[in-house]
């Protein structure tokens, strides 16, 4: 709905395929606003992974410190700036985060980040700034790294990245750990069957197969058409050392 009301999304659904990853960000950040923010967007938010212990800190701080638990009108989604459109914006009582969603695409430039936390510092007053960038494992991980070797983003927005595997791990997490009225548990469990769908679960272990006991009889066969890891070698040598990241 939202996706569509913005613009996102033509009337008549035709660019839909187009923009499944706006229409991810709206049915899941549209949804968590209906959710008192701690026992919603605060403890998925908590996961969120930075490269100084620092912005982990302030950050983690400044989600406790939120005081209201509606904060529907402080979430806004493809807020233009002057260089940039971020996805969704959080303006909360201690804390300013933009959010860069990512669900199939890679970034639309070299430079998007960057962009985007110029138009965070143009913001208002002295709140605290962070980017955040949301994405699959374990691509999110490697750009995240990237972007922090490249050192180009402006030095007053912190930045840190979230995984939507860890979004649903800790709505899981929260789902069996929080009391919810009818209305909010339908809420999230309806959240948490869409990422499930999307397939987002991790793996945990071989309870789940129709086998669970390996057997040296049978054989397991794992596919997927997302890339686990990468090996930055063209050839592999005897007695050699090998990095995977």
């Amino acid at each position: 709905m939202l996706a569509e009301i913005h613009g996102k999304i033509s009337s008549d659904g035709s660019n839909l395929s187009e923009r499944l990853e706006d229409q991810l960000t709206a049915n899941v950040f549209g949804t968590l606003r209906y959710l008192p923010f701690h026992k919603g967007i605060q403890p998925i938010f908590s996961k969120a992974v930075f490269f100084s212990q620092t912005d982990q800190t302030v950050f983690i701080n400044g989600l406790e410190m939120q005081k209201d638990e509606f904060i529907g009108d402080k979430v806004k989604f493809w807020v233009k700036g002057e260089r940039s459109e971020i996805d969704v914006l959080l303006e909360l009582d201690h804390l300013i985060i933009g959010i860069e969603v990512k669900y199939h695409s890679p970034l639309s430039s070299d430079d998007q980040l960057e962009r985007e936390a110029s138009d965070l510092l143009n913001g208002k007053g002295q709140t605290p700034k962070f980017l955040l960038l949301l994405g699959t494992e374990p691509e999110v991980n490697m750009i995240a790294k990237k972007v922090m070797e490249n050192r180009k983003l402006p030095s007053g927005v912190h930045f840190g990245y979230l995984s939507w595997q860890e979004v649903l791990h800790q709505m899981v997490y929260v789902q069996k750990n929080e009391t919810f009225n009818e209305f909010q548990r339908l809420i999230l469990e309806d959240l948490v069957a869409l990422l499930r769908k999307k397939g987002f679960a991790r793996f945990q272990n071989f309870q789940s197969l129709a086998c669970p006991l390996v057997d040296h009889c049978s054989y397991f066969h794992f596919y997927t058409d997302e890339q686990f890891f990468h090996l930055s070698a063209n050839r592999i040598e005897k007695e050699g050392y090998y990095e995977f990241c």
